[in-house]
């Protein structure tokens, strides 16, 4: 039976480990409207940071990346084409190897928190054994079969983006006229007014995304 996992994990050789250690503001995830070049083997990331600078100089001390080079920009933030070294362990191709696939990703605190699609438990049970092979901290935070998930987390929404949009609703943000601002917002998550208006735009967007695919089953 098919299922939606979706689990936090971290690595002193993850993507992008040294860019999480170094800042730990600065959000990240991947750009799955790309996805990766089967050819150069590159993955493409958004990352919400006005640091562009300090990004850049981590990214070039960072054990994991190969090549990083900022290619254009998507929703107003840089997108940068990562190719990962040797060393760099990765579980996507672990995930792919099991006929699975990323539904999103993106980092969280020390880490990372993915979405997969995998065909089933069994082959959640050889991506968990592979990571604690390696000696990852690996936990799985939710399990649904592909028909339960459509009803619990079908949205693609990450964590920042569903308390953001929580807090928006619950203080009028949405009303007219509005009753909250987003600077207001920004000041209760202690970030930029740009990273909150990031999240309330993106999290709207998943949540159209969703209820059309539904509306179209």
């Amino acid at each position: 039976m098919t299922i939606i996992a979706k689990v936090y994990f971290s690595h002193p050789r993850m993507a992008l480990a040294n860019v999480i250690s170094s800042l730990p503001e600065v959000e990240i995830r991947v750009l799955q409207e790309v996805s990766t070049d089967p050819v150069s083997d590159q993955s493409f990331f958004v990352v919400e940071t006005d640091e562009v600078d300090d990004l850049e100089r981590a990214l070039a001390g960072d054990h994991t990346v190969e090549t990083a080079h900022r290619v254009s920009s998507y929703e107003d933030r840089p997108v940068y084409s990562i190719e990962f070294t040797d060393d760099a362990l990765l579980l996507g191709s672990v995930v792919t190897g099991q006929d699975g696939f990323a539904l999103n990703a993106y980092r969280y605190d020390d880490g990372w928190v993915e979405r997969w699609q995998l065909p089933s438990r069994e082959s959640l049970q050889s991506v968990w054994e592979y990571a604690n092979d390696q000696s990852f901290e690996f936990d799985i935070h939710e399990i649904h079969q592909i028909s339960e998930s459509r009803q619990s987390d079908a949205s693609g929404l990450t964590d920042k983006q569903r308390t953001a949009l929580i807090y928006a609703y619950e203080h009028g943000y949405f009303e007219e006229p509005r009753e909250t601002t987003l600077e207001e917002i920004a000041d209760e998550f202690d970030i930029s007014t740009t990273a909150a208006s990031g999240r309330v735009r993106r999290g709207v967007k998943n949540l159209i995304e969703s209820s059309a695919q539904d509306l179209t089953r």
